[in-house]
């Protein structure tokens, strides 16, 4: 291991140590270590945690009398549920096996997640554009103050944002591997694939990803570039293999081949009355028990209601046609906004400010990073362009744009390694690594 090596592996348990300490710290602060899910600060973590206990426990994916549920949520209690996909209990679940319903081990675990994920952050950045990216990124990720207050809750955030950073950094990896056997080829495939899929579990949304893929391998196949889409056409076959698993139980057990039973309650909750007419609430999302009148009832099972849902959504779709536009561009804004929506100063102070000072950086970086690596560019563009088809469908949300957090703080450092050569150069001192070839980064890396 040469010095560049040493010292780069030592950035990187420096990034660990340091973000680890900031969300234990912060969790025991504000929240408390010992302390069960708030659903005050989250409603949806009441899920989650329940889910993982009663999965641990030979209980199976269900839920409970005396859950608090999500407003407005299929689930029924006492019978099995589909309202959320298995990722972020699945995650969680390691800690709960091990040390049984404890949420001082299910906070720690999610620091730990967290943190790792800042470390892998650099390490997606080393081996897509070079080392000094890497570094960046990852520390600008373990003080990004959305990724670390996320840690603080059983939120599907930490969990998508450690499973979306590996799947990307084995498809980045596979993308410009050129040494190795049919076996090792392969064998990353599949673990982007494996990755790909967690990511989906915890963050459905993110299906909408592998179309988009799917457009840019042909493209690839259309400039001669075949190995490609065998690649892409491996990591989709192990994906569709590691979710067929739920969809199946889903058919068997909730009656409907399915990913949730949630997603009309998104539908219908962004696109009715209150979202065309009211100005305060356009662009976002309202509850279901906000909306149930006489003509918009929901009655049946957990499957029945998310249809009837999905109904009512598409039902004010067509109504209002001639307003989709403007809905959309509000469902932008809420999607890119520095303000969150929050009565805790102090939160929405630090979001703003992380917001502000990253999302520049992250628009230089990206045209920077078509420029320099433009395959690595692309493929950390998909779940960016997924996020935004997402908001497009059901509505906006600084969670949405902040559970990708990991890939666009890697565009960011991109840029901020960009704005320091150029003022390096005009000063003439020397400068951080510039841009690496793709051959030397992935060898480094």
């Amino acid at each position: 291991m040469n010095t560049t090596t040493r010292r780069f592996t030592a950035g990187l348990a420096l990034i660990f140590i340091i973000a680890f300490t900031a969300r234990l710290a912060l969790t025991h602060r504000f929240v408390g270590l010992d302390s069960p899910p708030d659903a005050n600060a989250n409603s949806d973590q009441i899920d989650y945690e329940l889910l993982t206990h009663h999965m641990v426990t030979g209980q199976g994916y269900t839920i409970t009398p005396g859950s608090h549920g999500t407003p407005g949520s299929p689930g029924t209690p006492g019978k099995p549920t589909a309202s959320r996909t298995p990722g972020t209990s699945l995650t969680l679940a390691p800690a709960y096996a091990v040390f049984g319903r404890s949420f001082t081990a299910g906070r720690i675990w999610f620091c730990v997640l967290s943190a790792l994920t800042c470390v892998l952050v650099a390490w997606l950045g080393a081996i897509g554009f070079n080392r000094a990216v890497g570094l960046l990124a990852g520390i600008g990720l373990a003080f990004y103050p959305a990724h670390a207050y996320n840690a603080m809750h059983f939120v599907s955030e930490t969990p998508f944002g450690f499973w979306l950073t590996l799947a990307l950094i084995a498809s980045v990896y596979a993308y410009h591997q050129r040494l190795g056997g049919p076996v090792t080829k392969w064998a990353i495939d599949a673990l982007a694939g494996v990755c790909w899929a967690m990511a989906i579990y915890t963050r459905p949304q993110l299906l909408l990803a592998v179309p988009i893929a799917g457009v840019l391998a042909l493209i690839l196949f259309a400039m001669r570039d075949r190995e490609h889409l065998k690649r892409f056409a491996v990591q989709v076959a192990v994906l569709s293999l590691v979710l067929s698993p739920w969809v199946i139980r889903n058919a068997v057990v909730m009656g409907k081949p399915t990913m949730s039973t949630i997603t009309g309650y998104g539908l219908w909750g962004s696109h009715n009355d209150l979202t065309f007419n009211d100005p305060a609430q356009r662009g976002g999302w309202v509850k279901a028990s906000v909306l149930i009148d006489a003509d918009h009832p929901l009655s049946g099972n957990e499957v029945e209601r998310n249809d009837q849902a999905t109904r009512y959504g598409l039902d004010a779709i067509r109504a209002n046609a001639s307003q989709m536009p403007a809905l959309i561009s509000a469902k932008l804004w809420r999607l890119v906004t520095p303000i969150k929506d929050t009565d805790n100063s102090l939160v929405q102070t630090a979001f703003a400010v992380g917001w502000l000072a990253v999302a520049p950086l992250m628009l230089i970086g990206l045209a920077l990073g078509f420029k320099r690596s433009p395959a690595t560019a692309a493929l950390l563009l998909l779940p960016i362009l997924a996020t935004l088809a997402s908001t497009i469908i059901f509505y906006g949300s600084d969670r949405f744009r902040d559970s990708v957090a990991p890939v666009f703080i890697v565009f960011a450092a991109v840029g901020l390694q960009q704005i320091y050569r150029v003022l390096c150069t005009r000063r003439s001192v020397p400068h951080i690594a510039s841009f690496d070839s793709q051959q030397e980064v992935t060898r480094a890396a």
